[in-house]
């Protein structure tokens, strides 16, 4: 009962976000992240406006990702629902077009890409981003369903294809191919992996 009247408080406290979302010109895009984000929690509610809110009221990381894709409109809102502040996600010409990507455990996470695929997955401790405040336009890119483990720096101008794993702790600084494991500081290929396993 007490899980009852909470979401109804919650379709009031995020009416202002539900409309975003459903007038958004890329509300395909977070579909699939709601998609993933249930999927991972076990999150069990019909329809999408149901599942969001729940993803609103207990999931402060979704709420990184969905500002993210609703910018700059829902700036005066973050302070009613304010989004984990462990996780940054640059603004600046950082493309996460791909949807689906889910964020695990990811505490002190920064995110600054020149193009994100769909699904990818990211960790905690994780930086993705430039070398030196110099060089602001050398962002990696990062392919489809890419996997990063916990502690991994990802930087420069650099790509890493689809399906790759980076491996916990690893460092990588140049490309790395579609279908691989990559571990260590520098990261080298450890495996190659067969996509359709």
């Amino acid at each position: 009962m007490i899980l009852k009247i909470k979401t109804a408080l919650a379709y009031i406290k995020y009416y202002y976000l539900i409309r975003c979302y459903k007038h958004a010109a890329n509300r395909k895009v977070i579909d699939e992240d709601v998609e993933r984000w249930c999927h991972e929690m076990n999150v069990t509610k019909n329809g999408s406006t149901s599942r969001l809110v729940y993803l609103l009221m207990f999931a402060p990381q979704f709420r990184n990702l969905f500002y993210f894709r609703l910018k700059p409109r829902i700036n005066f809102v973050k302070k009613l629902c304010p989004p984990d502040p462990t996780i940054s996600i640059a603004d600046d010409h950082n493309d996460i077009s791909g949807g689906g990507a889910y964020f695990e455990h990811a505490f002190s996470t920064i995110i600054a890409a020149k193009r994100i695929g769909y699904g990818c997955l990211f960790r905690q401790l994780t930086t993705i981003g430039v070398k030196s405040k110099n060089r602001h336009d050398e962002k990696p890119s990062i392919g489809n369903n890419v996997d990063f483990g916990a502690n991994v720096t990802c930087i420069g101008n650099i790509t890493i294809g689809d399906n790759a794993v980076i491996a916990a702790g690893s460092v990588v600084v140049k490309d790395v191919p579609a279908n691989v494991i990559v571990a260590g500081n520098p990261a080298h290929i450890i495996k190659y992996i067969n996509p359709s396993e």
